[in-house]
C-alpha cells in the first residue's frame, strides 16, 4: 500500500509597486493524500488523448507517441529547423531511480497551466512544466515502465505487477485500479468513448514463459458499465502462450470498424488487429516464425483509410527480427516490408509517419522510408543505436525528427534529409524512453533517473503599452521579433495600465502559464499580467 503525496506549491501574484524590483509574489498552498494499492513489466468513437492545440497555439502530448494512431507527430511549429539550434536545457527533476517511462504533457484546466507526468522504478509523478516543482508523487511497490496517458483529468498508467491505475491529475488521488495479475509494460491507450458508454483502456500483459498474457479492455472511470471493471480480454494468440508489452495503436478501417493494433511477445512474434468494441480477432500477422527472441514489442503507427493512396488504411510497425512492415490496415496484407541493417542488437523503436514518408528508430540508426514502398530515402548514424520512438514538430517544409539514442544524445534531425540541426548530451546513463513535445520544449526521462527538458530560450523584443488615461483599463499590444509565435502576436487582453511605455523583454519576470507564458511587468506606477 502507498500513499500519494500531494506537495506544496506556490502560487504568484504580482501587486502595484512604484518600480519593476517591487515585483512581489504571496504564496497558497493545498495538500491531499490518499491510500492505494500497489506494484509491473520489461456510435462513432470520440477522439481519446490528442494532442489539440490551446489558445495560446501549444498543443498536449498527452499520451506515448502523442495520439492513439502513434504517428508520433505534434502540431507544434516553435521547434523547427530554423530554431532548433537555439534549443537550451532547463529545469531537471530527479525521479530517484532509472526511468524508462516516456512523460505526457498536458494543460490541466483544473490547474490552468501545463504539467508533465512520467514514471519511474516506484512511483508515477507530476511536475509542473514551467520549472519542474514537483506537484504530486504516487507510489506503488514495482516498477512503472509503462507511460502514461491523460484524458478528461485522469492519469492512466500501469506497474509491472499487473495493476493498471487510474487518478485525478491534479492531485495523484486514487480514482480506481484493476489488477490483471500479470505482469505488464505496456504504455496504455485510452479512448474518450468508443462504444457510447465512456473511457475505455486499452493494454496488454506479457507475463514470463510459461504463462500466458491477454490484451484487455477495460472501463474507465465513469463509464455506464462500472469504473476500472473489464469489457473484454483477447488471448487467441497463433502460438501459445503469448502475450503482449506493446503498446496498443487505435484507429478505424476501412470498414468503419474501430480497430486496435499491436504486436505479441515470442514466441508468437506477429501483429494483430482486434474489434475494439467487441475483442474479436480481425486479422493476425506472423512476422517471424523462428522460436527466436523476434517478438513485436515495438507500437504500431497507423495510416488512415486513404491516406497516400491505400484505400483500406496502413499499419507500420518494425519487428525484433529487424524488418519493417507495411500491412493493410483492413486485411492485415503484407503491402512491404523493408529490411534494416542488421546486429546483435533488436529492434523495439516504433515510427513517425508524416505525409509519404515514415521514419523509424533502430538499433542501427534512423531511417526514412517512402510510406508506399518502403524504399529508403535517407539513413543516419547507424552506430548511434535508437530504442526511443521518434517525435516530430516544426511547420511543412521546416520539420524535425526529435529522439534520443541508447547512449543518452538527444537530437533533432531535417525531416527532409536526416541532417543533424541540433545535439545534445542529455543523459550519460542511456535513454530507453521516448521523447514527449509540448510548449514548444522537449521532455525525456533517462537511465540516471531525471527528467529533463530542452527549450527555446525567449525571443528578443519589446511590450509598448499604449493608455489613453491614466489608470484605466487599455488595450496591450505586443511588438515581437519575426520569429515569433503568430500565436503571440496581435491584441491582447485589457489589463491595468497607467502610462504609455515600452519594456524591453528582458525586463520581464516571466511564469508559464495555461500553455504560453505570463508575463507581470511593472513599471511606476502599476502592473500589468499580459499572456504572451
Amino acid at each position: 500500500m502507498g500513499t500519494s503525496v500531494l506537495f506544496r506549491r506556490a502560487f504568484v501574484t504580482v501587486v502595484a509597486v512604484g518600480a519593476l524590483a517591487g515585483l512581489a509574489t504571496m504564496a497558497g498552498a493545498a495538500a491531499a493524500a490518499r491510500t492505494v494499492p500497489a506494484t509491473h513489466r520489461g456510435a462513432a468513437p470520440k477522439a481519446g488523448p490528442a494532442a489539440g492545440s490551446n489558445a495560446a497555439g501549444f498543443a498536449n502530448w498527452p499520451m506515448f507517441r502523442g495520439n492513439l494512431t502513434h504517428t508520433g507527430v505534434s502540431p507544434e511549429t516553435g521547434i523547427n529547423t530554423a530554431t532548433a539550434s537555439t534549443l537550451t536545457t532547463g529545469w531537471s527533476a530527479s525521479l530517484g531511480t532509472a526511468s524508462y517511462s516516456s512523460p505526457a504533457v498536458v494543460d490541466l484546466k483544473s490547474l490552468g497551466e501545463p504539467v508533465v507526468f512520467v514514471g519511474g522504478s516506484s512511483s508515477v509523478n507530476a511536475y509542473l512544466a514551467s520549472d519542474g516543482t514537483p506537484l504530486w508523487s504516487f507510489p506503488v511497490a514495482k516498477m512503472v515502465n509503462s507511460s502514461p496517458a491523460v484524458l478528461n483529468g485522469v492519469v492512466y498508467f500501469a506497474s509491472t505487477d499487473g495493476t493498471m491505475y487510474a487518478l485525478n491529475a491534479k492531485n495523484g488521488a486514487l480514482r480506481c485500479s484493476f489488477a490483471t495479475g500479470q505482469f505488464t509494460e505496456t504504455s496504455p491507450a485510452v479512448v474518450e468513448d468508443p462504444d457510447g458508454s465512456g473511457p475505455v483502456i486499452y493494454l496488454g500483459t506479457s507475463p514470463p514463459l510459461p504463462n500466458q498474457g491477454s490484451e484487455y479492455a477495460i472501463y474507465g472511470p465513469g463509464n455506464t458499465h462500472g469504473s476500472c471493471t473489464q469489457d473484454w480480454a483477447f488471448s487467441g494468440w497463433t502460438i501459445h502462450p503469448g502475450g503482449s508489452w506493446s503498446p496498443p495503436a487505435y484507429g478505424t478501417n476501412a470498414n468503419g470498424t474501430p480497430v486496435l493494433v499491436f504486436g505479441s511477445e515470442n514466441i508468437d512474434n506477429s501483429v494483430y488487429a482486434l474489434n475494439a468494441r467487441t475483442g474479436a480477432k480481425i486479422w493476425t500477422y506472423r512476422t517471424s516464425k523462428t522460436t527466436e527472441d523476434n517478438d513485436v514489442g515495438a507500437s504500431p503507427t497507423i495510416s488512415a483509410p486513404g491516406v497516400n493512396g491505400f484505400a483500406d488504411g496502413l499499419a507500420y510497425v518494425t519487428g525484433k527480427d529487424k524488418v519493417t512492415y507495411a500491412l493493410d490496415l483492413t486485411t492485415g496484407k503484407l503491402v512491404w516490408q523493408h529490411a534494416l541493417d542488421t546486429d546483435k542488437s533488436a529492434d523495439v523503436g516504433g515510427s513517425a509517419l508524416v505525409g509519404d514518408t515514415v521514419y523509424v528508430d533502430a538499433s542501427t540508426g534512423v531511417y526514412a522510408l517512402d510510406a508506399t514502398t518502403g524504399a529508403q530515402v535517407w539513413h543516419v548514424l547507424p552506430k548511434a543505436g535508437f530504442y526511443a520512438s521518434p517525435a516530430v514538430a516544426g511547420p511543412p517544409g521546416q520539420q524535425v525528427l526529435i529522439t534520443a539514442s541508447l547512449p543518452g544524445r538527444l537530437y533533432a534531425f531535417d525531416l527532409a534529409n536526416g541532417s543533424t540541426v541540433w545535439m545534445h548530451e542529455a543523459d550519460g546513463a542511456g535513454i530507453w524512453s521516448s521523447p514527449a513535445v509540448s510548449q514548444n520544449t522537449i521532455y525525456i526521462t533517462g537511465r540516471d533517473g531525471q527528467l529533463v527538458r530542452s527549450r527555446r530560450p525567449p525571443p528578443n523584443g519589446s511590450f509598448t503599452f499604449t493608455n489613453p488615461g491614466r489608470c484605466s483599463f487599455s488595450r496591450i499590444r505586443a511588438r515581437l521579433p519575426p520569429d515569433a509565435s503568430a500565436a503571440r502576436g496581435g491584441s491582447l487582453s485589457d489589463q491595468l495600465v497607467c502610462e504609455t511605455q515600452e519594456f524591453p523583454w528582458s525586463n520581464l519576470v516571466r511564469f508559464p502559464a495555461h500553455g504560453g507564458d505570463r508575463a507581470y511587468v511593472a513599471n511606476n506606477a502599476a502592473y500589468m499580467i499580459v499572456a504572451i
